[in-house]
């Protein structure tokens, strides 16, 4: 897009279907290709060739930035909302007061950067992992608390706070003395370590709740409404909802791949 070198410089030049293609010349997808990827792309790569029967077309993005969540909420339907790039800390004190009359135990952890503990084993702070500003992560003890309630803190939280996404998570076998060890300040942003938590090691389990998402207008819901049953498959199972689906398939957590089946 023509405001990649002004508003993500660092992605000046990407383009994964045509550098796999370059890179792996030995592919060949004949149904992408009727399907009309080539046409889309703009160029034949490799084996691959334009379709003479597709209907195809491109559209620049309605979202703002590179933010891969909302690229994948857009595509199921919503219109995005404009999000603020702000560190937890410039609001860490409406989460403090929003989960306090919902009878939660809160406590300030840390210096002059501070995180939330909640009913000591959940932590509210930074993600560390995404560009700054743009996540808030809520971190949980599975152990300790189920993930339904985990999600209810990340509702609180993501109710108060303009950010893009707020991700409520929690796994097995981990403390919040492991959680809070991995507590790091980098550049003005404070928050924990994920990998280093263990967090992702046993039960993982992953909600990502999108600012101004509306799942009622996305295409799961809609099709699963009318009993037409969806799957989602890879990264979209973590990040759009698909609560009348017959069946949920995430696969390895690492896959960076989304698959959207109308069964």
């Amino acid at each position: 897009m023509d405001d990649v070198p002004e508003v993500r410089p660092q992605d000046v030049g990407a383009n994964t279907c045509k550098h796999i293609l370059e890179a792996r010349t030995d592919i060949y997808l004949p149904n992408l290709e009727k399907l009309g990827i080539m046409n889309a792309l703009g160029k034949e790569v490799g084996n691959m060739r334009f379709s003479e029967r597709a209907v195809y077309g491109s559209s620049d993005l309605m979202h703002f930035g590179g933010d891969t969540f909302f690229g994948h909420q857009e595509i199921m339907g919503t219109p995005p909302k404009k999000p603020l790039i702000q560190p937890f800390n410039e609001v860490i004190d409406q989460v403090f007061i929003a989960l306090k009359k919902q009878g939660y135990e809160i406590e300030y952890v840390g210096g002059n950067l501070q995180i939330l503990v909640v009913n000591n084993c959940v932590t509210v702070g930074d993600n560390l992992e995404a560009d700054p500003g743009q996540v808030y992560n809520i971190t949980g003890c599975l152990d300790r608390i189920d993930f339904e309630e985990i999600t209810s803190i990340g509702n609180v939280v993501r109710n108060v706070v303009k950010v893009s996404r707020v991700i409520a998570f929690g796994g097995n076998d981990v403390t919040i003395g492991d959680v809070l060890a991995a507590r790091k300040e980098i550049a003005g942003y404070t928050g924990i370590d994920t990998p280093q938590s263990g967090v992702y090691n046993k039960g993982y389990q992953v909600i990502h709740l999108g600012y101004g998402i509306d799942p009622r207008v996305q295409v799961p819901t809609i099709l699963g409404k009318q009993g037409i049953p969806v799957v989602l498959l890879g990264k979209v199972a973590d990040i759009v909802q698909n609560r009348d689906g017959t069946m949920r398939k995430p696969l390895n957590k690492c896959v960076p791949c989304t698959m959207v089946l109308f069964a």
